[in-house]
């Protein structure tokens, strides 16, 4: 075969512009951080970092989730134990206010403290989590328990317009946990308690406040309770799950840097490998280039 000085230089060239790929794709992970630049670098290495921030994506969405879940269901259950001790401390009014011999001006005083607690209820009810009223249902634009007017002895008179419907939040691929409290189910009858143990012991009905009244505040604290437990109960679900998803986006964050990021220290001396090798190939091109005519001549 013969080798002519055009073939020679032809294939010094070639080579010599490989190692000068090799050089700026090193720079190039120096500089970015990463191995993986474009598709090219690795097809399956490419395949395999989207998937992992596919999954990254998803796992911090539902964290996202849960958080919110959770700051929820706090608010919930603040609201419903304020409820709670609302509807313990208009007991003690009712238990107070079932005695007989109390004179007039006292049950008064008791109607005027459970009216006082009638309305702070309606204040719970409206309790609202990121501008949205928890205990609405599904419309949390707007206060669930409004004002529609007075009675006749000038207090206030309630509606309430929330709705039944409740709201749930994705924590996992087909899995949803329902974070609202309907307070339809809760506060209206409550409010109603209050409302005819204010006018038992206005009324001087002590019959009423004894029996009636009594029976249905130990029924809503039962109530209360049962709910109060259940909202707890989410809230330590949820809160595993977050570490569970702390755990999982700790270990998919490693296998992306595993899979996309550039080792470093092997990456600058690769560089400067590749470096040696083109000052080298520079050097025997030089004297693969130098003679010529003149040379032949002397």
């Amino acid at each position: 075969m013969r080798v002519t000085t055009n073939m020679l230089v032809t294939t010094f060239l070639r080579d010599l512009n490989s190692r000068l790929e090799q050089i700026a794709k090193r720079q190039e992970e120096l500089s970015s951080g990463r191995r993986l630049n474009r598709p090219s670098d690795d097809p399956l290495g490419v395949m395999s970092a989207l998937r992992l921030r596919a999954q990254l994506a998803e796992n911090q969405q539902y964290h996202k989730n849960m958080a919110d879940a959770v700051d929820w269901l706090n608010t919930t259950e603040a609201a419903l134990r304020d409820a709670l001790a609302t509807v313990q401390r208009a007991r003690e009014l009712a238990v107070a206010g079932a005695n007989s011999d109390l004179p007039p001006g006292a049950l008064q005083a008791l109607a005027q403290e459970v009216e006082q607690l009638r309305q702070h209820l309606v204040d719970v009810a409206n309790t609202n989590y990121a501008g949205r009223y928890v205990f609405a249902g599904t419309q949390t634009d707007k206060p669930p328990c409004y004002q529609s007017g007075n009675d006749s002895q000038g207090n206030p008179v309630y509606i309430w317009q929330g709705n039944s419907n409740t709201i749930s939040y994705e924590i996992a691929p087909g899995t949803t946990v329902q974070v609202s409290v309907p307070g339809i189910d809760i506060f209206p009858a409550i409010i109603n308690s209050l409302t005819e143990l204010r006018n038992g012991l206005q009324s001087g009905q002590v019959t009423t406040v004894s029996s009636k009244c009594l029976q249905e505040l130990d029924q809503h604290i039962d109530s209360l309770l049962g709910i109060i437990s259940k909202v707890g109960a989410k809230v330590k679900r949820l809160e595993m799950g977050m570490e569970r998803l702390e755990t999982n986006e700790a270990d998919l964050t490693r296998l992306l840097s595993q899979t996309e990021d550039a080792d470093m220290a092997r990456t600058i001396v690769d560089l400067k490998t590749q470096e040696n090798v083109y000052r080298a190939a520079l050097a025997v091109g030089a004297r693969l280039l130098q003679p010529s005519l003149v040379d032949f001549l002397r």
